[in-house]
């Protein structure tokens, strides 16, 4: 069988590449199928009654005709409506038979492509949902990322539907204070939900814990989510009703996309259509491996292209998704990217980007910019994670010991300044930065600094975690937390280790215990994080105007001001009281970590060991 490698010719673009639609369209008439298959010799809809694999019994097969550009279409019946679909290929005598790669619903574990009106899956109020948060700018927005399983599969949820859409749905009825209650309540304009397409890495007929970094279907939702995973209807319907929920609460939702990599590349569908082409397969015929999941998505060429831009294009008109998170977007080029924020903007200028540009080890089958943090500057309107103040405030990533600002590292004062004002080596541009302390990757911030320093009680960690988290709120670009990250969250197994990459870990790892809700210490770290989301979104035109620093140590006093309102931001990482004179005038607390500093200050203030403090003048 023959594997597209390396760059592809001239020749096979001018003949193949297509700019219409594709999959499957139900029209007044009928059913339309459209499937791309270059090169193939026959192609045929396979229909069946069921959507499990298993049962390999066929309903009936429709021969498709060849429209040109490699496309082929079927027509056929709504008879058809609510059954299943396959497509078969013959190819130089080979029959291969494979999902549609735009399959817009599946069957149970996402082996059959499902027919399936749109229509009928709009839960009442859809067609006036709409985006709560559309005209904020990127300093005002705080985004909290979470897991659907995590915020609802414990007992303490008190949810009928644990771990599911509608577990999260039920959280924003009247009298929940979890879940969504609980996040729009802290004030946040975001929640960004990690994947929630259709994945290989769980399966739906017996559902466990995974993050879902491993697409199956990208225009598809992962059933494990669903009441009913064999009801590909339920699962669209149980999701937009959890969107409308989130909307309804006043909170965006930002959608988590994994188009770099695939869950397994030789049996994703469109690789079985066109083997290798979605791919990046090296001329010696070995898959890159640049996301360190197997393989790595060619963008560069023009039909997967065209693929990742039609996707998300569909997820925003679909299902009213206000915003995207791109994992790994290092491995995708800027072109695409570019193309797919315009044609997004075009029909919906509010919707965000964002993703992890860093630069990874790909091969790539065609000379192109991939879209890294080093080439910002080529996409204006796509931001970056940004590693450089995760790194300043709570060490580096990769070596768990290691120590940030926040928890005795010293000579960073220049690197912090610059935070602040949001300038970083490969931008100045701080709406193309998405400052964190804490994602799903890695520790959570709380373990991070318990891995560094274990013998340090409790309470001083907490310390260490406000103050961190105040510095990210404040610095110039949009902020992103991980749900728990306000109450200190940490990810310990049953045998009481810590874990640094839950991605497959169980429940008893990953589940939010809202219990933590009745402990006043964490009720005090809740109410800080409010206060530094309330002041991102009511100072976000703050402007530094001057830095005074401490003579031997690493503490610092930011002088700002916003609308005739002078903002005085104090930091002390040290493990002693710092004492600094104030600017002419009076001033009352604004925000603090430590409850017992007092709310007045006039000429000198003493700032307690590991504190984030924020004064205004009365």
């Amino acid at each position: 069988m023959n594997l597209y490698k390396g760059k592809i010719s001239e020749e096979f673009n001018n003949n193949f590449n297509y700019d219409g639609p594709l999959g499957l369209k139900v029209t007044k008439e009928g059913i339309e199928f459209r499937l791309w298959a270059p090169e193939a010799d026959s192609v045929w809809v396979v229909i069946y009654e069921s959507g499990d694999i298993l049962d390999r019994v066929s309903k009936t097969k429709i021969p498709m005709t060849n429209e040109g550009k490699g496309v082929f279409v079927a027509n056929a019946g709504k008879c058809f409506l609510n059954c299943y679909y396959t497509y078969l290929i013959k190819r130089n005598n080979d029959l291969t038979e494979a999902c549609d790669p735009y399959a817009i619903a599946v069957g149970i574990n996402g082996d059959r492509a499902a027919i399936v009106d749109l229509e009928t899956t709009n839960p009442k109020g859809w067609n006036s949902d709409k985006n709560p948060n559309a005209s904020l700018q990127a300093n005002e927005r705080v985004i909290y990322e979470a897991h659907v399983r995590d915020l609802t599969i414990s007992d303490s949820s008190n949810v009928k539907h644990k771990g599911l859409f509608k577990g999260v749905t039920e959280t924003a009825n009247e009298g929940s204070k979890v879940g969504l209650n609980y996040i729009a309540d802290l004030g946040v304009t975001h929640i960004q939900f990690l994947p929630i397409y259709d994945f290989g890495s769980v399966d739906e007929k017996n559902p466990s814990f995974n993050w879902g970094y491993d697409p199956k279907n990208y225009f598809s939702v992962e059933g494990s989510y669903s009441t009913d995973p064999y009801n590909p209807k339920a699962r669209i319907i149980e999701l937009k009703e959890m969107i409308m929920a989130c909307h309804n609460k006043g909170l965006s939702v930002v959608m988590d996309v994994v188009l770099n990599h695939v869950f397994d590349a030789k049996d994703f569908c469109f690789n079985k259509i066109v083997p290798g082409y979605f791919s990046r397969i090296s001329n010696e015929g070995t898959y890159s491996n640049g996301s360190f999941c197997g393989n790595d998505t060619a963008s560069e060429r023009y039909m997967v292209s065209k693929f990742i831009v039609d996707n998300i294009l569909y997820w925003t008109k679909e299902y009213h998704i206000d915003g995207f998170r791109f994992d790994l977007v290092g491995l995708i080029d800027v072109d695409t990217i570019n193309e797919l924020v315009a044609k997004v903007h075009a029909i919906r200028p509010d919707v965000i980007f964002h993703g992890e540009g860093w630069e990874l080890p790909t091969v790539m089958t065609e000379k192109k910019r991939l879209a890294t943090q080093m080439n910002a500057a080529k996409t204006p309107e796509f931001a970056y994670f940004d590693d450089v103040i995760r790194n300043l405030l709570r060490g580096d990533n990769f070596h768990p010991k290691e120590k940030g600002y926040c928890n005795g590292a010293s000579g960073m004062k220049s690197l912090l300044k610059s935070c602040l004002l949001g300038n970083r080596y490969y931008t100045s541009n701080s709406t193309q930065l998405i400052n964190y302390v804490s994602c799903h990757d890695d520790y959570t911030l709380f373990d991070k600094f318990k891995v560094a320093d274990s013998h340090l009680p409790d309470d001083i960690l907490y310390k260490q975690c406000m103050l961190a988290a105040g510095i990210c709120f404040v610095s110039k670009g949009t902020t992103l937390l991980l749900n728990g990250e306000e109450f200190g969250r940490t990810k310990v197994d049953e045998a009481g280790n810590l874990i640094s990459n839950s991605y497959k870990s169980s429940d008893f790892v990953n589940s939010i215990d809202w219990n933590v809700l009745k402990d006043p210490e964490k009720q005090d770290m809740i109410d800080y994080y409010k206060s530094l989301i309330s002041f991102k979104r009511t100072y976000a035109n703050i402007v530094f105007e001057s830095f005074k620093e401490g003579i031997d140590d690493e503490s610092i006093m930011v002088i700002g001001s916003c609308e005739n309102e002078r903002i005085l931001i104090l930091i002390n990482p040290e493990d002693r009281e710092v004492s600094y004179n104030l600017p002419e005038g009076e001033y009352e607390k604004l925000i603090s970590s430590d409850n017992r500093i007092r709310n007045d200050y006039k000429n000198c203030v003493v700032i307690p060991p590991i504190t984030f403090l924020v004064l205004k003048n009365k």
